[in-house]
Formats: structure tokens, C-alpha cells, sequence
């Protein structure tokens, strides 16, 4: 009987000693290549040991943190978890929402569809009117604002939410365009426009597995963004031509975001996606500031700030980072002084439904405390 048990025992104990010394040979030696996990995290380090920090318990926070981060197999096993959890339970471990059909949503902008993230009376008046001063300050200077509305991919797939939820009538969204209209600002709504181009539209504007326009969208949204351009200053600047279109299911730049977060072990596959080849006539580069969210980064993935935009043109992302037109990193958001706005042909704003929450990301406010400079 003893002779019988000898080998089992010697199974597991090779087995418990292959967990716990596997872990450590791999974290001190990686001699395998592993994934790791996909999507938007702070990476963390091995935490510095000082008397302070001992004393006050951080560096052992901190190395507690780093330690389960950066487990061996860590990514893996986490894969493994989600991808029982989704084959199971049609669950995923992400903030994103699962919605019919595995298309996903971020569920904040399944909020400002339904209106449940209303700003406050009292906090959108004090917004417009920092707004209506920020423009007495633009008409001195002779700079007109063009404010752009993002589409809202929960708008333009409504039937593919995980329930029914009705557009609201009271949005921030129209509440702002009627408030910004009454003020003589001009407006471009690409969720309407998106919604309405749909139907006809042969191609997706807005990926099943990306957070923003497609790259076939923003190419769209680039030529209505000029013909406003062109509008507002009663001058004709750039044509963005169609040259060739390439169809193609392995998704380019950010039309398939969202998958990485999922951090599945079976990625799912794209449906096919547009990527159109553009060409551009250059009549007058216009010299513009935009203020954006991450929107904007599709228009780089196309070329179009760098072939149409002057070079003294500049994307403030969020209004915290500088960029120039070549999707560089030139310098922080610090101290709006009036050099910053004068001679811009145009000040674009491009926000998605969420970031009204903040309208204008702080711009406005800044520009109205120039009142009188």
C-alpha cells in the first residue's frame, strides 16, 4: 500500500514545489515570454527604501503593490480568469459595458445619452457666463470659436445597448448648442450628423470595438470640419480628397481600443473597417488652436494636421499637454496669456458628451480672466 502512495506523493510534491519555485525562477531569470495584461494602467516600480518611508509604512505599501502587479504569470492567470468569466457568464472585468452582439460602450457616455449626468443649473449658468465673457475677449482680437460635438457611440447604436435607452430630450449637449447659438458661437454637431449619414453610409463611422470615430469617420468629420473652417472666416483653405479606400477586418490606429482592456485569451475578431488613402489641395493653411479630448488623435493617424494645419497651429489635449501639427509634445497648458490667441484664425473646441462636464476643459475660464489685458 505504501508502495502504491510513494509516487502520488511524489507528484505533488512536485507539483507544489513547480508553483512555488516557477514564479521565482520566472520573476528573477524571465527565461519565458509572456503577454502581460493590455489596456490603460499605471505601471508601477519597486519603491525606494529610505528610513522615512519605512517609518511611515510606504515602502512597504508600495512594495506590496508592486509585488502583485508584477507577479509571475500574473497576466495570464488574469486572462484566463476573464476569459472563463465571459465564456460563462457573458461577463467582462472592465468598466467598459457589454452590450448585444459583444459591441462596447463606455457606460459614461450611455449617461449623457439618457441625461442622468446633467449639469446643475446653478454650475451650467456660471459656466456659460464664463463663456460669454471668454468671447468678449475673442471678438476684441478677432478670433472666432468653432465648438464641435463628438459623436456619441451610444447614440449612433442605440439597438445594440444592453437595454432600451431612449435619447433624452435634455441633454448637456443640447442644452449647451442652444446656449452657444444664443450667444453667437458657432457650432458642429457630429453626433447629429453621424446619426443622420448612417443609414447611407457603407461603412462604419464608429468601430464595434473603439471608443471614437472610426478612421473612415474622422475622415468625414475632417472635411466638415474645414467647410466650417472655411464658413466662419469667409475663406476657402484646404480640399481633403478621397484617392482610394482599403477594406480591411485587422483594425488600424485606435478603431479597436477598447479589446485590449478586455484582456481576453481568445481576442475577438473586427469586422471590417474602412481606411480611406487621402490627398490634399492647399489653398490657405489656417492657423488654428484646438482644445480637444482624445477625439483629435484620429485626425494625425490621416495626416491632416501635419499636411494642412500652419505650423504655428497647436492641439491643447484636455488643455493640460501642448501639441504642434506633427503630434509632438511641445510643453504644458500653464499660464493662457494673450499671445496664445491672437492671430489664430480659428479656436476649435472638440469635445465628446462626457467632457461637457467640464465644457471647454477650463478654456473658457482661463480666456475670461484675460478680460481687460
Amino acid at each position: 500500500m505504501e508502495n502504491q502512495k510513494s509516487p502520488l506523493i511524489k507528484f505533488y510534491l512536485f507539483f507544489f514545489l513547480l508553483i512555488v519555485f516557477l514564479p521565482i525562477f520566472q520573476f528573477t531569470f524571465k527565461p519565458f515570454k509572456v503577454r502581460g495584461l493590455e489596456g490603460a494602467f499605471i505601471l508601477n516600480v519597486m519603491p525606494k527604501l529610505t528610513i522615512s518611508s519605512w517609518v511611515n509604512t510606504n515602502f512597504q505599501d508600495s512594495t506590496s503593490t508592486y509585488l502583485t502587479h508584477n507577479t509571475p504569470f500574473r497576466g495570464e492567470l488574469v486572462r484566463l480568469r476573464n476569459q472563463l468569466d465571459y465564456s460563462l457568464f457573458d461577463k467582462i472585468n472592465t468598466i467598459l459595458t457589454l452590450g448585444k452582439e459583444n459591441y462596447l460602450f463606455d457606460p459614461s457616455y450611455i449617461k449623457s445619452r439618457s441625461g442622468d449626468d446633467l449639469l446643475l443649473p446653478e454650475v451650467l449658468a456660471q459656466k456659460i457666463e464664463k463663456i460669454r465673457k471668454a468671447k468678449t475677449v475673442l471678438d476684441k482680437l478677432n478670433v472666432p470659436i468653432l465648438f464641435c460635438f463628438a459623436p456619441n457611440k451610444a447614440n449612433y447604436y442605440p439597438e445594440f445597448l444592453p437595454k432600451e435607452t431612449p435619447l433624452a430630450l435634455i441633454r448637456n449637449q443640447t442644452i449647451i448648442e442652444k446656449e452657444l447659438t444664443n450667444l453667437g458661437i458657432s457650432t458642429l454637431n457630429f453626433d447629429a450628423i453621424f446619426r443622420k449619414e448612417k443609414p447611407s453610409s457603407s461603412y462604419s463611422l464608429i468601430p464595434k470595438y473603439g471608443a471614437h470615430w472610426s478612421t473612415f469617420g474622422a475622415f468625414l468629420a475632417s472635411r466638415k470640419l474645414f467647410q466650417s473652417i472655411d464658413s466662419i472666416t469667409n475663406k476657402k483653405h484646404i480640399e481633403i480628397n478621397l484617392v482610394a479606400l482599403e477594406t480591411k477586418g485587422k483594425a488600424k490606429f485606435s478603431d479597436c481600443d477598447y479589446l485590449a482592456s478586455l484582456n481576453l485569451l481568445k481576442r475577438w475578431e473586427s469586422p471590417s473597417l474602412a481606411y480611406p488613402e487621402v490627398s490634399f489641395n492647399v489653398i490657405n493653411k489656417p492657423n488654428l488652436l484646438i482644445i480637444s479630448d482624445s477625439f483629435f488623435w484620429n485626425f494625425y493617424d490621416l495626416n491632416i494636421p501635419q499636411n494642412t494645419f500652419s505650423l504655428e497651429s497647436e492641439m491643447w489635449y484636455y488643455n493640460k499637454s501642448k501639441y504642434n501639427i506633427n503630434k509632438e509634445k511641445i510643453g504644458e497648458c500653464e499660464i493662457l496669456s494673450i499671445d496664445d490667441l491672437k492671430n489664430r484664425d480659428v479656436i476649435i473646441i472638440l469635445s465628446a458628451d462626457p467632457s461637457l462636464l467640464d465644457v471647454g476643459f477650463g478654456i473658457f475660464e482661463q480666456i475670461s480672466n484675460l478680460n481687460g489685458h
